[in-house]
């Protein structure tokens, strides 16, 4: 599960280690978890969904130059005991540059990357519980993708402090070929502003929008009643907003909320508009031994404005209200300065749906190690 990521570990290592500006500054960690999760396709309770172990192995390594290039590489596994169609692999490979500039005694800081992911995971149906069918046909490759995105971004700081940036993302999205179905590969172009404020020495405020143009390549239009409409092409226009806070009492402690909201349209008559709005509530506190606790709170609403029922073979699925909470512990095992440290997890999911399909609950418990390789 883990060779096409390996390979890209090795092509990683070569490119640092021969390099003429390499400094060998290496970062390169493994951590290994296993726990348990309650219902891991996240299926309705009429489905009576297996609880399962399951095995989680990443992979992270990060590397900066002297001239400013960058390279990176994420790589997970999950792995469960008996519910196989749960298992899923992903990997990210990213590389570029970043420098600054000064101009008009303003320096400007600025970067370009290039991202590949790809994610491999089975898909399974809510409306039935099982590896989804297409005209008696299995297509549990139907969501597996490849993805590249080039981003470039740009920030300066005003008299004030004050820190504007404005990013750019152009990204190209493959699915695994499904025949006789919608082709879901797309292409967007997303444009986004943000801002922070430096209110105090302990808190800071960011907003900022974005908007993204979303053209797929064979993929129709629904008219009012969800039907195809021969000849178009579906196109998607997202609106977003967000702002955030965080507030630290002092050098261990760290407070944060975010709200975000995005609108998307069609470019039809407006059957798959949706909203949806999250607010999210983070706490941080490191202790005098390097241990770390993290704890998070998320509710999210998702509405579909003019969609009348959930499509089986859809994966953006349906509306949907709930929440997810996070608490995690991370102690180094041999001291602060330790390359070790046990990790301990707790998630929880619970969301609501106008169709039942999408009303779920889901509990994961974990525990493992991370090791700093360099």
């Amino acid at each position: 599960m883990l060779v096409r990521p390996l390979r890209g570990l090795c092509l990683l290592l070569v490119v640092t280690f021969v390099s003429p500006s390499s400094t060998l500054a290496l970062d390169l960690s493994l951590s290994a978890e296993g726990g348990l999760e309650t219902n891991p396709n996240q299926l309705a309770s009429r489905h009576n969904p297996d609880s399962d172990l399951f095995t989680q192995v990443r992979l992270r390594l990060d590397h900066d130059f002297e001239s400013g290039a960058f390279v990176g590489l994420r790589a997970e596994t999950i792995l469960f005991l008996d519910e196989e169609d749960a298992d899923q692999d992903r990997d990210r490979i990213s590389g570029g540059y970043r420098s600054t500039f000064t101009t008009d005694d303003r320096e400007f800081d600025y970067k370009l990357a290039l991202v590949r992911t790809t994610r491999d995971k089975t898909y399974v149906s809510r409306s039935t519980g099982e590896i989804a069918v297409d005209n008696g046909q299995p297509i549990p490759d139907r969501y597996d993708y490849e993805q590249t995105n080039f981003n470039a971004s740009i920030a300066w700081r005003t008299a004030n402090k004050t820190r504007m940036r404005v990013r750019f993302q152009r990204r190209q999205k493959d699915y695994d070929a499904t025949p006789d179905l919608s082709n879901l590969d797309y292409e967007h172009n997303r444009i986004r502003f943000d801002v922070e404020f430096r209110l105090s020495e302990q808190n800071r405020l960011r907003a900022g929008f974005g908007l993204t143009e979303r053209d797929y390549d064979d993929r129709r239009i629904d008219d009012e009643n969800g039907n195809d409409i021969a000849g178009t092409d579906l196109e998607y226009d997202y609106t977003n907003f967000w702002v955030e806070t965080y507030f630290r009492p002092d050098q261990a402690r760290r407070i944060s909320f975010r709200l975000s909201t995005q609108d998307r349209d069609d470019n039809g008559v407006g059957y798959k508009d949706t909203q949806y709005e999250t607010i999210s509530v983070g706490y941080r506190h490191m202790l005098e031994d390097g241990s770390r606790w993290q704890a998070s709170w998320q509710y999210s609403d998702l509405v579909y404005e003019n969609r009348a029922a959930a499509d089986p073979l859809d994966e953006e699925g349906f509306d949907s209200t709930g929440h997810r909470l996070r608490l995690r512990h991370e102690q180094p095992v041999f001291g602060d300065e330790s390359k070790t440290t046990r990790l301990l997890s707790i998630e929880y999911e619970d969301f609501d749906s106008s169709d039942s399909d999408y009303r779920y609950q889901d509990l994961i418990l974990s525990a493992g190690l991370r090791i700093e390789l360099f």
